[in-house]
């Protein structure tokens, strides 16, 4: 069965443009404050906003808000790619009809996933702003307009979520599966020959993964690997 990358939505190469337009200004802007640090920065403080900690200054320290943004930018971005990478139907009808369905579910959750990206990358860039600030005054804490905007940032995930729910249900009404075989302990999906890589839960409203497909073996892996050991590895290099 040959395979293509389905053609994405406006809003989805939109939110990507918006991602990569945030890491460069991002990192030209730290590149670029460089120079005009300390040679030591702060890195740890105390609960009345005294510095506790400091680190030599290197590039890989002042560009720490790039690389969280970057493995931002790979996790969501594995997962968008795994979404829109889809089998070529073969002439069976049913076949067909399964793929047709998943492809506009994966379209709009793939536009969401690349939405979701955009204001989290964009957010770092506020926070490597009030970093170098930081850096700068050598005590202290973020001002307020950094809460007031990651409270906005959350407001608009749920935005960009809740309108994705809505138009999965209005969506076409997704083939029946429920009464399928290839259920295991009745509540994991296992068909490698179905094109879907995810599936309407069984019971209830949701959705789960095919695990007969081999790339959502990929994407939990993805997410597990990055976007839970990558956030300790920049935390333990920030505290040695």
């Amino acid at each position: 069965m040959k395979r293509r990358v389905t053609r994405p939505t406006l809003a989805t190469v939109l939110g990507a443009g918006v991602t990569i337009a945030s890491i460069a200004g991002t990192a030209g802007f730290l590149i670029g404050r460089y120079p005009m640090l300390r040679q030591f920065l702060p890195v740890s403080f105390t609960d009345e906003g005294l510095p506790e900690r400091w680190q030599f200054k290197t590039y890989a320290l002042v560009l720490v808000p790039v690389w969280v943004q970057l493995v931002l930018t790979l996790v969501f971005g594995a997962i968008s790619v795994l979404l829109l990478w889809r089998a070529v139907p073969s002439d069976d009808p049913y076949e067909a009809r399964l793929a047709a369905e998943d492809s506009e579910r994966m379209l709009i959750t793939a536009e969401a996933v690349v939405l979701l990206a955009a204001i989290w990358v964009s957010f770092q860039a506020l926070g490597a702003t009030e970093l170098v600030r930081l850096w700068q005054r050598g005590w202290g804490g973020y001002r307020t307009i950094y809460g007031q905007t990651l409270v906005g940032a959350i407001v608009a995930s749920v935005v960009v979520g809740v309108r994705a729910i809505a138009t999965l249900r209005g969506s076409s009404r997704p083939a029946q599966r429920e009464s399928s075989p290839h259920w295991r302990l009745k509540h994991l999906y296992f068909n490698p020959n179905d094109p879907a890589l995810f599936v309407p839960a069984r019971y209830g409203f949701g959705w789960t993964l095919n695990f007969g497909r081999p790339k959502a073996i990929v994407l939990m892996a993805v997410v597990l690997a990055i976007g839970i050991g990558a956030p300790f590895a920049i935390v333990r290099y920030l505290i040695n």
